[in-house]
């Protein structure tokens, strides 16, 4: 069997060849794996990795597929096994008005308990109507709670673990939901019933048919919104035994999401610190069939934040077949390949890093409001840590227009400026929260105007002078703010024809103990990415007191810090970049944990900098001490 490339040299090779000579590569890796296969299974003893355990979801008509096909299921797992390592596979019971068959689901279970292979089930709770395909079960109406009831049931039956996939949402709007929600809303009614029917209609009911049975709920990608088809976070966290993320970005500029890459790291940590020590893992899914890379990062992002799982969506949809001249078919995966080794390099050394960790965030249950923009800011550089509760033990927080759900905001912000920290809102939040207690912390007001800026200038402490001018590459709209001068001051400035000038970045003076700022945002959050680099390493600065590291670098070069003194850098820019790490203390060293080296810094202002050429779309490990 030919041998996985090393990482050093996978990751060089891969930049220089391109997305194309990287598919060549990786389909004659998957030929020849699949060759190998046929005399060389792979013992179950080896199907782990060291750091995570890989699973793949087998949907509904690939159960059928190998239920009818013997020869193309044991083709294909041998295939895949010699891809990458797998510990366990989902097993779909139900999907939009269709049921395995419970002699199909114990045959395809026997053979894969034949190879070593954990066996789950799994569910995509919806039923579809004709013109509008997702639509989910209707709650209110008995006749749907009794068939959800016995598909549970049955799939408690043959299983000790289920996982319910996206699209467990309720999103009906028939009468007898129009009569029954009476003087609700949506939202208020939907999030009321889904929590009865996690309770009851699955948990209370699958363990009354198997009590060791450990139930999983996994909400889609889409976090911002999960409150308005019925996803109650909040109440099913608690109920299920395990939560579990979906991880799929795909391509942000041309699928309907527009999901920034850093949200497949992003999301996990949200879910971390919803259910701690019951987080399953991420999903990724090739949805847009998109480039190799972007299926690829999708795998990095959600590995970074080291979770105990990761899986693949789904058995067959990342299979392909091929026809060879003599009329016969022969199964192949770029994907596959290219998802082993991507696991052989992260479990390489992700036993290396700490705990993840980064600038704290609050987003409380079913909240939303300038929406997804924890993911912008995580593009321009800096690491987010989103929680569900305000986290008053970390020292900065970073406070967007989603946090006005909690009506105990702004005595939650004073408690934390009173214990001498770091509170930073965005201007979303600040004009939500006009009329309802800011001003008991600052008295600075959004106009409703709005100003065009291209270029920006800043100050480094509080009490100098702006210096130097910075353009970007377009002109921007950001919300004009006014404040009291002295009360407050700008430490950014936008600038509109030299003198017209709005507050980028503002700081209220006047607390003996802590820093409050208000960070003004783009009207279009990408432009956030246009913004010069001068600037973004200023905002980096303030908002990351509390993180040893930050990256002087352009915008798209995004932190992953751990707390043992490690972190990753990864480029998703599609050209190379030559930017700055910069450690906060003298004399530092800084290692690359992949290669061993040690690269040379010099000393600035009591920081140790270190220039870097990064190559496109690839990470760099570090430690530094």
């Amino acid at each position: 069997m030919k041998e996985p490339l090393a990482p050093e040299f996978a990751k060089n090779r891969a930049a220089s060849l391109g997305l194309f000579g990287l598919a060549v590569l990786a389909l004659a890796r998957a030929s020849a794996l699949a060759a190998a296969s046929a005399v060389a299974p792979i013992a179950a003893d080896t199907n782990s990795y060291v750091n995570f355990d890989v699973a793949l979801y087998v949907e509904i008509q690939d159960m059928r597929h190998m239920a009818s096909n013997p020869q193309w299921m044991e083709e294909s797992w041998n295939l895949i096994s010699h891809s990458m390592k797998v510990e366990k596979v989902w097993l779909e019971i139900y999907r939009a008005g269709e049921q395995t068959p419970e002699a199909d689901v114990r045959k395809v279970k026997a053979f894969f308990a034949g190879k070593g292979i954990k066996t789950s089930g799994g569910m995509m709770a919806y039923v579809g109507r004709p013109g509008d395909g997702l639509t989910g079960f209707c709650y209110s109406n008995p006749d749907d709670r009794e068939r959800f009831r016995k598909l549970v049931a049955f799939t408690a039956g043959l299983f000790d673990e289920m996982i319910f996939d996206d699209l467990f949402i309720f999103d009906c709007r028939c009468e007898l939901c129009q009569k029954a929600k009476g003087d609700l809303s949506w939202t208020e009614y939907r999030l009321k019933v889904m929590k009865e029917v996690g309770e009851n209609l699955v948990v209370k009911n699958a363990k009354s048919v198997n009590p060791k049975i450990n139930l999983i709920i996994k909400p889609p990608n889409w976090y911002e919104q999960y409150q308005f088809s019925g996803y109650n976070l909040e109440a099913q966290s608690k109920a299920f035994d395990m939560i579990y993320a979906g991880t799929e970005t795909r391509d942000p500029e041309n699928t309907v999401m527009h999901l920034q890459p850093y949200q497949s790291y992003g999301i996990m940590r949200y879910f971390e610190h919803i259910k701690p020590g019951k987080f399953g893992g991420g999903w990724v899914d090739p949805g847009a069939r998109q480039t190799l890379n972007r299926y690829t990062e999708q795998l990095e992002d959600t590995l970074f934040a080291k979770p105990r799982e990761i899986t693949l969506w789904s058995y067959g949809n990342a299979l392909e077949a091929l026809r060879k001249a003599d009329g016969t078919t022969e199964i192949t995966s770029i994907l596959y390949a290219d998802a082993g080794d991507t696991f052989q390099k992260l479990d390489s050394f992700l036993g290396k890093l700490g705990q993840p960790y980064g600038v704290a965030s609050y987003k409380p249950y079913h909240s939303s409001g300038e929406m997804y923009l924890h993911n912008y800011i995580g593009m321009i550089g800096v690491p987010m840590d989103l929680y569900p509760e305000f986290p008053d033990d970390r020292g900065t927080i970073f406070l967007t227009e989603s946090a006005k759900f909690d009506p105990d905001l702004v005595s939650k912000i004073w408690k934390h400026l009173n214990e001498d920290k770091t509170v930073i809102v965005t201007s979303g939040l600040l004009k939500a929260l006009e009329g309802k207690g800011i001003e008991k912390i600052v008295e600075v007001q959004d106009t409703g105007r709005k100003a065009l800026v291209n270029q920006f200038t800043y100050r480094r402490i509080m009490d100098e002078e702006p210096a130097n001018v910075y353009t970007s590459d377009s002109a921007m709209l950001i919300p004009e703010l006014a404040y009291g001068l002295v009360d407050s001051e700008e430490v950014i400035q936008g600038i509109y024809k030299d003198n017209n000038r709005y507050p980028l970045l503002l700081q209220v003076r006047g607390l003996t103990k802590g820093r409050f700022f208000i960070l003004t945002i783009p009207e279009n959050f990408d432009d956030l990415y246009h913004l010069p680099q001068e600037v973004l390493s200023q905002i980096r600065r303030d908002m990351m007191e509390d993180i040893p590291v930050y990256l002087d670098s352009p915008a798209r070069v995004c932190l992953f810090t751990y707390d043992n003194n490690t972190f990753i850098a990864k480029s998703y820019l599609p050209y190379p970049s030559r930017y700055s790490i910069v450690i906060k203390k003298s004399g530092a060293r800084l290692f690359d944990l992949q290669s061993g080296r040690e690269l040379q810094g010099y000393l600035k202002d009591g920081t140790t900098v270190f220039e870097v050429l990064h190559e496109p779309r690839t990470y760099n490990v570090y430690r530094f001490e």
